[in-house]
Formats: structure tokens, sequence, C-alpha cells
């Protein structure tokens, strides 16, 4: 796995900036598709994990549903942050990418959502993480992530981003050993004065 402390040390050292840029950014757009892909189950027996949480925007909307929130970020200085913001059905747990094969996860989660973190993973890497990630789904599970739309890896003010679109996307699925049926879509950057295109995959597993 890629050294990933580069692009942690700028989540740590900027966490105050990054939050406050962040915290209110109106998501809905992306939330209702999510849920609705959540296998069939009462809210309370939903286990949502929410991959490289940032600010916990996202996990204080699901938790705020009623769904069990597993939070997780490499940057301990966000994990603090996002805390300040407590509820009760989030566990906020500090953990890099590298660390996941080693949790206790086994189809622990229904669903994961990966908003905008995936993309600090090389694409030579990120088959091996997203099998890594498929076992811990449920059975019908589902798998959001979504990334800036290109086809380039490159280095920006110390952080690394693997962007994707829909032949990368076609080239990483062939390399991932779990069967699964997928769905992608673009959207526009839902920050204020942002119009990045962002490449959004919703996957279901089979």
């Amino acid at each position: 796995m890629i050294n990933q402390s580069n692009t942690l040390d700028f989540y740590n050292s900027n966490a105050n900036s990054f939050f406050e840029q962040t915290i209110s950014v109106d998501m809905h757009r992306l939330y209702q598709p999510f849920i609705d892909n959540l296998p069939v189950r009462p809210v309370h027996q939903q286990n949502i994990l929410d991959l490289g949480c940032g600010s916990g925007r996202d996990s204080i909307h699901f938790a705020n549903l009623g769904f069990n929130v597993t939070a997780i970020d490499g940057s301990r200085e966000l994990i603090e942050r996002a805390k300040i913001h407590h509820n009760n059905m989030i566990y906020w747990q500090c953990l890099t990418f590298e660390q996941i094969p080693f949790q206790n996860w086994y189809k622990r989660f229904t669903s994961i959502w990966a908003c905008a973190s995936l993309l600090h993973v090389p694409s030579k890497e990120l088959p091996e993480l997203v099998d890594n990630l498929l076992t811990t789904l449920t059975d019908k599970g589902s798998f959001y992530a979504s990334f800036k739309y290109g086809n380039s890896e490159y280095v920006d003010n110390g952080r690394f981003f693997c962007d994707m679109n829909e032949e990368c996307w076609e080239t990483l699925k062939q390399k991932i050993n779990h069967k699964f049926k997928e769905e992608t879509w673009l959207t526009i950057d839902q920050r204020t004065n942002r119009n990045k295109a962002w490449f959004n995959i919703m996957i279901k597993k089979v």
C-alpha cells in the first residue's frame, strides 16, 4: 500500500479549515440513492461504514435517520473534531485504509459510504482494497464511492489523488474478485463555487 502520510499530514494540519469547508455541504442528492440501495431490513439493523468520514457530516446525517454508523478516518485531528458533533449511534475510529483488513468486520456492514475518500488510493491498489471492503458487507450489501472525474493520478498541494472515469472503472472492476452489479453516474461538485464533475459508483453485492 502507498505511504499515505503526506495526505494525512495535510488533513491533520488543515483540519480546522477542511472541517469548516465541508461540514455544511448539502449532500441530499447523493443521500437518497444511497438509502434507496440499502438491503431491505429495519433501520436499526442497518450498519453503515462511513469510509473516510472527514468532518463527520454524512455520519451524523445517517445516524440521525436511525442507522448504526461506524465512522473511520486516517486523520486523528478530523476524528476529534467530528466527535464534537457527537451522536450516540456513531462509533468514531481513527483508522487508515491499510488497517481495514485487520479489523473483525466480516459481513458486519449493510452498506459502505465512501464519498470522496478512495480517491486518495492509487489505482493499482484499489482492486485489493475494494475486495477487502466487499468482504465486510452482508449479502446484498451496497457500496457507494465517488471520485473526481478524469483519468489522472497526481499530487496536489501535498495530497495524492486518483481520478476515475468510465474507462478507468471498466479496467478496475475486471480486477475485483467479488461478484456485484453496479451503476455509475456523473454529478457536479456540491460545494459553493465549484463546478468539478464527479464520478459516482453504486455497487450491489450479489
